[in-house]
């Protein structure tokens, strides 16, 4: 079921939920620039299937929601948290368990922070506490005083070789975003080319505006990092996090998992990116995390 939900700034956030309203909730949260349908189709019906409520949705500046004008109306990561919130209550949702995608991560992080009680579990998927590392080695920036490592140099020569040779036709576009998602993917499974020439067309489709998701970058770049605030954290946490992630990598979702109280770590041999590739493997730790009585669970690393 597809709907519109209102913001408390006044924007409108395309949605959309799987299941049964009266089912367990989950809140899905894409990572920067995507658009909600990202998360895919078959993944969103399995969970739904398997007893849960599923809501994904566009963030502004992508989609079907609403396009900002960046320099009249600036925003940060704290504006994308009350999005997630405007899209869990449009739903007549009060909590949730909540899964983040990288960027996604950051806003679940928040949620859990600045409004406990809306978060009933929490799940971060190739996430980090500290975007400054990749938002400081892709703008050109230096990275003084940071203890996280940077984005890899396989992503660093794409971004430098699209600034120095700008696509300039729509064939050209969508070749040189499917190198893109190939380099986030990594890891030791096939690049699915197919299923992702698939969604970037129907993203294509979606949206009136596909240059807004950049204010996207902007609004990470204006946040500060929450090294020392995800440690008060106390939602029941698991971290799920690729061992060839180019974008964050593995120190990022270790260090989550060792400051965030009770929290697990599951590693997988994957890249940044996991749709498609290994939806099963995420399937069945998020839905073993949801399935478990986790009063006083200890915090724990499984490796795959």
């Amino acid at each position: 079921m597809e709907k519109m939900i209102r913001t408390t700034d006044g924007l409108s956030l395309w949605s959309e939920a799987f299941g049964k309203p009266g089912d367990r909730p989950i809140l899905l949260i894409m990572g920067a620039m995507n658009q909600g349908i990202f998360w895919p189709d078959a993944f969103c019906a399995r969970l739904a299937g398997l007893g849960y409520y599923v809501v994904r949705y566009d963030h502004r500046d992508t989609g079907l929601s609403s396009k900002i004008d960046y320099q009249a109306q600036p925003y940060r990561l704290a504006e994308l948290t009350q999005d997630a919130l405007a899209a869990l209550h449009g739903h007549n949702l009060s909590k949730a368990t909540v899964v983040g995608l990288s960027m996604g991560g950051y806003i679940a992080q928040l949620l859990a922070i600045d409004h406990p009680e809306a978060v009933e579990r929490l799940v971060l998927i190739s996430s980090s506490a500290d975007q400054r590392p990749y938002m400081a080695a892709t703008m050109g920036q230096p990275a003084v005083g940071l203890t996280l490592p940077g984005p890899g140099p396989a992503l660093l020569d794409y971004i430098q070789a699209t600034i120095a040779r700008p696509p300039q036709s729509l064939p050209e576009v969508e070749q040189n975003l499917l190198t893109g998602w190939a380099i986030t993917y990594a890891g030791q499974r096939e690049f699915p080319r197919a299923q992702m020439t698939v969604a970037l067309r129907q993203a294509a489709g979606r949206t009136d505006n596909p240059l807004a998701a950049f204010n996207h970058a902007l609004a990470v770049a204006a946040s500060p990092d929450r090294l020392e605030s995800v440690k008060t954290i106390r939602a029941p946490t698991l971290v799920i996090h690729g061992s060839h992630d180019t974008c964050l990598p593995l120190a990022h979702g270790e260090y989550l998992a060792r400051n965030i109280p009770g929290a697990r770590l599951h590693i997988l041999p994957m890249g940044h990116s996991f749709m498609w590739s290994w939806d099963d493997e995420v399937l069945s730790s998020l839905t073993s995390f949801l399935g478990e009585d986790l009063i006083d669970h200890p915090s724990q690393t499984n490796h795959d």
